[in-house]
C-alpha cells in the first residue's frame, strides 16, 4: 500500500474559517475525511496521494498510475479551499499549488484535473456563478458549494473548464408530471412485455449490490474521468449509508423481462434543510425512513444518477425512467432537480423547462514534464 498522507488539523480549520459566518455551509465530516486518508480505503492499494496546508489554504492531489484520460497521465487536485482572499492567502495558494503540480508531474501525469476527491465516484466540481451572474442561496445535498471566486482564482493559475455542467430546477412538480402522465402510459404501453418497471427502494439496492457491481461499472465505464473501483470501495461508497438517503417513492428499477437490470435512475429527497449551520447531523447519519417526513414544505427531489445497461440504450428507457420518476415523485414532493448534469448529455432535456439554472465547472491544466520543472526552478534561483 502507498503511502498516506496525515491530515493536520489545519487542514479542517481552513474549511470551517472559511465559511464560519455561511448559512448554507453543510460542514464537513472530519472524521469520515480521515478515515478516506487511512488504509481504511484500498485506494492506496494503486493510487497515491498528496496533502498540504500553506497559509490559510489546503490543497490534495491524487495519482492513479492505472488512470488515462484521451491518452494522457492524469493527477487530480481536490479538498480544496482557502480561508479568504486576500493577498498574502492567495500567494499562499499560488505556491501550494505550484508544489501539487511538481508532485504530480513527479508522478508522471501529463494533465490536472480538478476539483475531484479521490475520484468520480466522489464530490467533484466546482460551483460557478449562474447565468444571471450569481449563486443562489440554499445548496442541495451533495452538490458543490464554494465562494464565487474560486473559479476565477482557478483560471489565475492557469486552469480552464474543460466542462460544464447543470443543474435545473423545475417549481412546478405537479404541473410537470400532468404534462407527462399521456406520453409516460404510451412508453409503458410500447415496453409492455420486454421490460418491468418497479419502484426502487434501499433493501433492493442493497439485495443487488453484488450485481450491481460490474453493472455500474460497464454502464459508466465510458463516462469522463470514470476510474474502476475495488468491490470494497464500491461498498463503500455506494452501500448501505448511500441506500437508505434513497426515496423509495420515487426511484426507479426497470428490469428486462430475462430478470436483468436493465436500467436505473436514483432520487433522493433535498436532505439539507436538516443539515444547514447550527446542525450537528452528518450526512452519513441521515436516512429516508427517518427524516424524510421532518423536512419542510417546498419539498424538492433530487434526479441525481440515471444510467442504462449498454444492451438496452437504444429501447428509449432513459426518457421512461425520466417519466416515471417525475410521475411517482409528484404527490410527495413540490420541486423537481435534474442534478449535475454534463453540458453535452443529452439527459439535459429531462429538465429544459426549469426555471432555475445552476452551473457548475470541471478544470483542467496541462502539466510540463518534471524535468522542464526542475530547469526552470533552478534557472530562477540562480
Amino acid at each position: 500500500m502507498n503511502s498516506i498522507p496525515e491530515l493536520s488539523d489545519d487542514f479542517f480549520r481552513i474549511a470551517r474559517e472559511r465559511y464560519s459566518d455561511d448559512a448554507f455551509w453543510l460542514g464537513e465530516d472530519e472524521a469520515a475525511v480521515r478515515r478516506q486518508f487511512s488504509t481504511e480505503n484500498d485506494y492506496f492499494r494503486t493510487g497515491r496521494a498528496w496533502a498540504e496546508t500553506a497559509e490559510g489554504c489546503r490543497l490534495a492531489g491524487f495519482f492513479n498510475p492505472e488512470q488515462r484520460i484521451n491518452d494522457e497521465a492524469v493527477a487530480y487536485f481536490g479538498f480544496w479551499e482557502n480561508s479568504g482572499d486576500t493577498d498574502a492567502v492567495l500567494n499562499a495558494q499560488r505556491d501550494l499549488f505550484a508544489r501539487f503540480e511538481r508532485w504530480a508531474a513527479e508522478q508522471g501525469a501529463e494533465r490536472i484535473y480538478g476539483p475531484i476527491n479521490f475520484n468520480t465516484y466522489g464530490p467533484y466540481r466546482l460551483r460557478l456563478a449562474d447565468e444571471q451572474g450569481g449563486m443562489p442561496g440554499p445548496v442541495f445535498a451533495g452538490e458543490p458549494y464554494n465562494p464565487l471566486s474560486y473559479g476565477e482564482q482557478l483560471q489565475a493559475l492557469g486552469y480552464d473548464i474543460h466542462y460544464r455542467y447543470y443543474t435545473r430546477i423545475n417549481n412546478n412538480l405537479p404541473a410537470l408530471a400532468l404534462q407527462m402522465e399521456k406520453p409516460l402510459a404510451q412508453a409503458l404501453q410500447q415496453l409492455q412485455g420486454e421490460f418491468i418497471v418497479s419502484r426502487l427502494d434501499g433493501d433492493t439496492w442493497m439485495n443487488n449490490l453484488p450485481e450491481l457491481y460490474p453493472l455500474i461499472d460497464r454502464m459508466f465505464r465510458q463516462n469522463f474521468a470514470y476510474s474502476p473501483i475495488s468491490e470494497a470501495q464500491f461498498v463503500a461508497a455506494c452501500g448501505e449509508p448511500f441506500a437508505r438517503k434513497l426515496c423509495p417513492q420515487s426511484s426507479v428499477l426497470v428490469r428486462h423481462k430475462s430478470g436483468a437490470i436493465a436500467g436505473f435512475f436514483l432520487c433522493y429527497p433535498d436532505y439539507s434543510p436538516l443539515q444547514v449551520a447550527g446542525s450537528l447531523m452528518k450526512a452519513a447519519d441521515i436516512s429516508y425512513a427517518q427524516h424524510a417526513a421532518l423536512l419542510p414544505e417546498p419539498r424538492l427531489a433530487l434526479a441525481k444518477t440515471g444510467a442504462i445497461h449498454p444492451d438496452y440504450r437504444q429501447a428509449g428507457l432513459f426518457t421512461l425512467m425520466s417519466m416515471q420518476l417525475t410521475c411517482w415523485a409528484a404527490p410527495h414532493y413540490q420541486r423537481v432537480a435534474a442534478a449535475l448534469v454534463r453540458e453535452d448529455n443529452p439527459s439535459l432535456r429531462y429538465a429544459h423547462n426549469g426555471e432555475e439554472v445552476r452551473v457548475y465547472g470541471l478544470f483542467t491544466k496541462q502539466l510540463v514534464s518534471a524535468a522542464v520543472q526542475e530547469g526552470s526552478a533552478a534557472a530562477q534561483e540562480g
